[in-house]
């Protein structure tokens, strides 16, 4: 399965391909508890992965990678969340206010 995982100095240029072999099913079993979705717990990590090449200079190697790669997952996790509840207040609203106005029309 996974190799052994190796702390890298914050200098060292990212293996890419080694994050994914190394980190991608720990990863998505991470995201799939969370969110339930297959297909959005497989978007998430690919998000992961994305965020943290754009963020490699950041990576000060004080954490091991695993590490660091779930709590960027935790906070791509919340951002989920909080998009799709907010999606469906807003759903909600709409249909709420909808049935209020054809209430309102109904009954004078």
């Amino acid at each position: 399965m996974s190799r052994p995982e190796t702390q890298r100095s914050p200098k060292a240029k990212p293996d890419v391909n080694r994050w994914v072999d190394q980190h991608a099913d720990v990863l998505f079993r991470y995201a799939l508890q969370r969110v339930r979705r297959r297909d959005v717990a497989e978007d998430l990590v690919q998000e992961t992965f994305l965020a943290a090449l754009q963020a490699k200079g950041k990576f000060a190697g004080q954490s091991s990678e695993q590490t660091w790669l779930v709590g960027i997952l935790r906070h791509k996790i919340v951002d989920y969340i909080r998009r799709t509840t907010q999606a469906r207040a807003a759903k909600q609203d709409a249909e709420d206010d909808t049935s209020e106005q054809a209430c309102f029309k109904k009954n004078g």
